[in-house]
């Protein structure tokens, strides 16, 4: 292999003008190391870079634009539109696609891989006005329809086939307390495991756009951003177990186990104690100092702000997969962390979309879809890496040019020793923008160029597994040519 040793005495505070790539680079403080990736919405490239804003990696997508795109542990690239899947090697070729109507629907938002190669999806399950009747929808429902929402398991076949292994549908987990004729009648204080369909008059009524899985627990976590609210439920069941109220690991079958942002939906508080709001890219935190906890963009403020949005940590007190009740309403009662401060002296805003992601070191990556911005702020609240998206629609932005159109569903760091990195071969590419002084100075650090180290003598030459210096250095860090540490 290949190396550059990188020397480091001493750094400066970079602060340039730059508007697109790296435009701001804390340099003094501890960044997550890694690679970042993210997929233009209306670009069919993704792309993943290095802290130095460089690509060390770019994929393509056959379909139209993809929204989705997760670096899978084996190597390989999942992607996926509403109407179409695909799967990439890591050197760009298709080796697994679907176009969703063979399977006869369309799918909206969020995917979920999981470690077996399946992967979970949304569709929308529609009913009409008569069939909520039917189950006691209240008469003054002014719509035609219901769009009620279910999960899907897709395992992929072959090369281009696939099978549905598993189904949830909150159509059979709902209660209602207006016609006690009906089935589902209950009282909705008393049943937080059941979802109230009845709360609010919208056709759309959760619009889930957030879905993560978690395989220690067996479980599923998702987001319904027109219910303020984020759900667990179990993976465990089978598919008939889902559609009851008993089974699987947990014993209650595809009945909701967690649920926290908007205890007013299921009457157990009011307009004042929810948490959330619009919010989307609820996820469990999977290692740090934060690990089993969970993360997510909250779009609209601490719940009533629509000037700006905040990110959270969120403490849900599981034990062995159980959560708990306070008073009839599920713990906790607040945050267990949150921010919501400057990025280069413009306020954190995202109206839709969006996310965050807790990194190992407990650093938020946080991304303003709408903005095409990518920033890392620590533990503390300090802004320290800050990426603004050069592309849209196959074209690339020169500095100092306004991007438009830029903005990215999801973006997501993975560290330098995830198992999709194991033999891969790094197609360093350099920064996607024309010029960016940022990331020359970045990259500047991860050579020995400057005349200060002409000198700099190393002994023996050529050498293994021993190196002896004549000259006194603080500490020594070894990088491959892509810009990743050697451990």
């Amino acid at each position: 292999m290949k190396i550059t040793l990188l020397f480091l005495l001493a750094f400066n505070l970079t602060i340039a003008q730059e508007t697109i790539g790296l435009v701001y680079n804390d340099v003094e403080k501890a960044k997550s190391e890694g690679y970042t990736l993210f997929k233009p919405s209306v670009d069919n490239r993704v792309f993943l870079i290095n802290n130095c804003g460089e690509t060390v990696n770019q994929w393509d997508f056959s379909g139209d634009n993809s929204i989705n795109a997760y670096f899978l542990e084996n190597g390989n690239l999942l992607q996926s539109s509403g109407t179409y899947a695909e799967i990439r090697d890591w050197n760009n070729n298709i080796i697994w696609s679907i176009s969703y109507s063979t399977l006869g629907f369309s799918i909206h938002h969020d995917i979920a891989p999981l470690p077996n190669g399946n992967f979970l999806v949304f569709v929308k399950d529609v009913y009409s006005k008569d069939e909520m009747l039917a189950q006691g929808l209240d008469p003054s429902f002014s719509d035609d329809t219901l769009d009620l929402e279910k999960i899907l398991e897709i395992e992929p076949i072959g090369i281009d086939s696939a099978n549905i292994v598993w189904e949830w549908k909150i159509f059979d987990h709902l209660v209602q307390e207006y016609d006690s004729s009906k089935l589902n009648y209950g009282v909705v204080a008393n049943n937080s495991q059941l979802l109230d369909f009845n709360y609010g008059d919208i056709s759309n009524l959760m619009h889930a756009n957030a879905i993560n899985y978690n395989e220690d627990l067996d479980q599923i976590l998702f987001s319904a951003r027109n219910l303020n609210e984020v759900y667990i439920i179990d993976h465990s069941t089978t598919t008939e177990e889902a559609a009851t109220h008993s089974g699987g690991v947990y014993g209650k079958g595809g009945d909701i186990l967690w649920r926290w942002g908007n205890p007013e939906v299921y009457d157990n508080g009011t307009i004042t104690d929810r948490k959330l709001s619009g919010q989307h890219d609820v996820k469990w935190i999977t290692d740090g100092p934060h690990q089993g906890k969970i993360s997510v963009f909250n779009n609209v403020g601490y719940g009533n702000d629509f000037t700006a949005s905040s990110v959270h940590i969120i403490d849900q007190n599981v034990t062995n997969g159980l959560y708990t009740l306070n008073s009839g309403r599920f713990l906790p009662e607040s945050y267990f962390w949150s921010w919501d401060g400057l990025i280069m002296d413009t306020v954190m805003q995202g109206g839709k979309k969006c996310g965050v992601q807790i990194m190992s070191n407990g650093n938020a990556l946080i991304n303003e879809s709408t903005k095409g911005r990518i920033t890392e702020v620590d533990n503390l609240g300090n802004v320290i890496w800050v990426y603004i998206i050069p592309v849209s629609d196959g074209t690339n932005f020169n500095q100092f040019s306004q991007p438009i159109f830029n903005e990215s569903f999801r973006a997501h760091r993975y560290p330098e020793d995830y198992n999709g990195f194991d033999n891969v071969v790094y197609n360093n590419t350099g920064i996607i923008e024309d010029v960016n002084s940022i990331s020359q100075e970045c990259i500047s650090l991860l050579s020995i160029d400057d005349s200060y180290y002409t000198s700099l003598n190393v002994y023996p030459n050529p050498t293994k597994d021993v190196l002896n210096f004549d000259v006194h250095v603080d500490f020594i860090e070894v990088y491959d040519l892509s810009g990743k540490k050697d451990t």
